[in-house]
């Protein structure tokens, strides 16, 4: 997920979200959706961490999936549970 713009600015970026202890990688994000790289199913109500590293430095944010992620679906709506 890295952009590269003529005046020379550029940043590694990586998106996961963390769910107990496995990590699915993001392909995009904004403040109330996802965009899962790859498929994966997960159950209604299930919590994680959402992890953006941009250049080396992590930000986080504890998330909830009211509605889960079912199989054939990339596009995931979440709340911020706990946002540090």
């Amino acid at each position: 997920m890295g952009r590269y713009h003529e005046d020379g600015y550029s940043a590694d970026v990586e998106g996961f979200l963390v769910v107990r202890g496995g990590s699915y990688r993001l392909a995009k994000s904004n403040g109330c959706t996802f965009v899962l790289a790859d498929p994966c199913e997960l159950a209604p109500g299930t919590s994680g961490e959402l992890r953006v590293i941009v250049d080396g430095r992590v930000s986080s944010r504890m998330v909830e999936i009211p509605t889960g992620v079912a199989a054939g679906k990339n596009v995931v709506q979440y709340k911020v549970a706990a946002p540090f």
